[in-house]
């Protein structure tokens, strides 16, 4: 019970399982551990995210190299002038002299001037071109690109766990439907042990007592079968979750729990493990904090940049010109230029952005270093697991068959009134217990082995080709 207890516990973590027949009904979906590994990559919400990660690299890819490349940019202004300088009163009336020049009218002789213009409409072009950013660009291109390639080993990386992680919930589900199994069978010999025990008590052959104790052992068994259940019907859900399938559906799992038995190439495992997506993108995590060091260095170079500017100028006497820019009511202006721009001194704020990035550096490179140790020594531990799994397997089988055997030499014993129920009882326990280990056995072989195979990053197929099929 105290076994069952800690499955329940267990199976919300992990875990999914369907009840098995014989022929499965209309609504009930088949489901192999391999097409729940392709539904997850493909609909899970986890490989999901990391697909959208990437997109979002190659965003980046495109902002970074914009800059080497021309930048335009056209604008139209409208300005209403409600007061101006400019604005002069109307002069006082005077005789021209008899033999001068009329007098000069100041508003007549500016009054083509931008100056104090009622309506001014502005219509311009700008160009910008980088000629020379101290490596600017080229080093913001190259980390965006180390970026993209970080985030596709990342995708692999976070492919290798969902398939670890489903292939684990999925033999979970098995080994609970197993114990399922196991649980109502033992209920079931508990039951017919007591229908014998009656039938004697019925004849004169078996004292009260034991019709009993018969019955106090077959109901001891039903909560073990629930809680079976319960933990199978959690196993059920968290596989649904895991590989989007609706709680609703039935699901029948049709790989068993059952693997051929094999060694591992230790040094081929290691090999795929430091070579696996993780370590890779730790590497070019490091490059990518080298890049900004370059980049925090660039700061300190000169810049040059040309620039162009193309405007119409419009002054109507009502509110909207006639025509279009370039018409005869428009005015041209005209330029272009560069300009060189050289940091002087910005209070030592490049230098502490260099020194920020060099700090950079070497905590992505002793991350890099941790992880290699955390894959060395998760590969170490998948590897004892696997042994202790394997050689247990064996063994586990052997004692089922003995626990098998000692049932039957027990019931024939108590039918010849040569043991007690007891003995009966106690050899059914250990029948029990002996299937509860091998199921368990070959769960911790599998999980051994997808273990194994998430440390390669999915490089090496480790689960698949030892599968027994059904």
């Amino acid at each position: 019970m105290r076994y069952l207890s800690s499955l329940i516990v267990s199976a919300t973590l992990l875990a999914a399982a369907a009840p098995a027949s014989a022929q499965l009904p209309a609504d009930t979906l088949p489901l192999t551990v391999g097409q729940a590994v392709v539904r997850a990559l493909e609909v899970g919400e986890e490989a999901a995210l990391a697909r959208e990660q990437m997109e979002l690299a190659e965003t980046q890819i495109t902002q970074a190299r914009s800059g080497a490349f021309p930048q335009l940019n056209a604008s139209v202004r409208y300005d209403r002038a409600l007061r101006s300088v400019f604005d002069i009163g109307a002069p006082a009336p005077q005789d021209p002299p008899p033999d001068g020049p009329p007098p000069i009218d100041i508003g007549e002789l500016f009054g083509d001037l931008p100056f104090g213009q009622p309506n001014t409409w502005i219509a311009s072009l700008s160009i910008g071109q980088a000629v020379y950013t101290g490596g600017r660009i080229q080093t913001a291109l190259e980390i965006a690109r180390l970026a993209r390639s970080a985030t596709l080993l990342n995708l692999g990386e976070v492919e290798a766990e969902v398939a670890r992680d489903v292939r684990e919930a999925y033999f979970q589900a098995v080994f609970a439907e197993s114990l399922v199994a196991i649980a109502e069978e033992a209920y079931a010999l508990a039951d017919q042990q007591l229908r014998q025990v009656e039938s004697l008590y019925r004849q004169g052959v078996a004292p009260e007592f034991e019709v009993l104790q018969a019955r106090v052992e077959r109901d001891n068994q039903e909560p073990q079968v629930i809680e079976a259940r319960n933990a199978r019907e959690l196993a059920a859900v968290n596989l649904k979750r895991l590989v989007n399938i609706p709680q609703e559906q039935e699901v029948e799992l049709i790989t068993p729990l059952a693997v051929r038995v094999t060694e591992v190439d230790r040094a081929a495992v290691m090999e795929a493990a430091l070579a696996r997506p993780a370590l890779r993108a730790a590497e070019e995590q490091v490059r990518i904090q080298e890049g900004t060091v370059r980049l925090a260095q660039a700061e300190r170079m000169p810049t040059v940049s040309a620039f162009g500017n193309f405007s119409f100028q419009a002054f109507p006497e009502g509110l909207v010109p006639t025509g279009l820019p370039g018409g005869s009511q428009w005015r041209e202006d005209w330029g272009i230029g560069f300009q060189v721009s050289i940091p002087v001194f910005e209070g030592f704020r490049t230098r502490g952005a260099i020194q920020e990035s060099q700090s950079n550096v070497r905590q992505a490179e002793l991350q890099q270093a941790q992880l290699r140790e955390g894959v060395e020594m998760q590969v170490a531990a998948a590897f004892a697991e696997h042994e202790s799994s394997r050689a247990q397997i064996e063994a586990r089988r052997a004692t089922v068959e003995q626990a098998q055997r000692g049932l039957s030499l027990a019931e024939l014993r108590y039918e010849n009134g040569l043991s007690t129920l007891i003995e009966v009882s106690n050899a059914r326990l250990l029948l029990q217990q002996a299937r509860l280990n091998e199921a368990d056995a070959l769960f911790s072989y599998l999980s051994a082995l997808a273990a194994l195979e998430y440390a390669t990053g999915g490089q090496l197929q480790l689960v698949d080709p030892l599968l027994t099929p059904q």
